[in-house]
């Protein structure tokens, strides 16, 4: 199973534990009892995911059907056959973004119209990963905008303070990566940015 399908049992373990409304200690023991001793999911191989997901249904866990970003001009006629639309589906709504987004992102690297006429798995995974890049700097940006406000700081002391930012440093994950550990420290950049592997 690939790396994408593996986000996609993360996210429903997830939404289970917090359905199932799991302290941590509770999660990592249920974890542990699934799987043999792993106390994490992110040691946890694809078919221990899919036991833990098994595990919480068990326990009540009732997966609901797939939110639709919403029926916008644009949704592709396969979406329900075709899985790595659904994850492309799963960003745009995360992003907050239509699917004409997607179809841009298709037609600048692939010269095809619409994501829905992609044809290959490295079609589909190319605008995924375009896809998760964009939730990247997104996030790294708004980490930076909170911690700057924690300490009584704006966008703009940051160009003040920072000589040499590039024009579009808002845009540069690598760029704003290492504003956050100047900003955060290293420790809490390092922890905050791990939240989501190790859950």
């Amino acid at each position: 199973m690939t790396r994408i399908n593996r986000k996609g049992v993360l996210a429903q373990i997830h939404i289970a534990r917090k359905e199932l409304a799991l302290d941590e200690e509770t999660y990592r023991q249920m974890i542990a009892t699934v799987t043999g001793g792993k106390r994490s999911c992110a040691h946890c191989n694809v078919a221990e995911l899919h036991k833990i997901v098994q595990h919480m249904k068990g326990r009540g866990f009732k997966a609901k059907p797939r939110k639709r970003v919403a029926q916008h001009p644009g949704t592709p006629h396969n979406l329900d056959r075709e899985p790595m639309l659904q994850k492309i589906e799963a960003l745009l709504a995360e992003l907050k973004a239509p699917w004409s987004y997607a179809d841009a992102i298709a037609k600048r690297q692939y010269k095809v119209e619409r994501v829905a006429w992609l044809r290959t798995v490295e079609q589909y995974t190319g605008v995924i990963a375009a896809l998760d890049v964009e939730l990247e700097k997104r996030r790294l940006l708004s980490a930076l905008e909170r911690h700057l406000e924690e300490q009584n700081l704006t966008i703009e002391d940051v160009e003040n303070q920072v000589p040499g930012l590039p024009k579009n440093w808002r845009r540069n994950r690598k760029v704003l990566a290492r504003l956050c550990v100047h900003y955060m420290g290293p420790d809490e950049w390092l922890s905050e940015h791990r939240k989501g592997a190790d859950a």
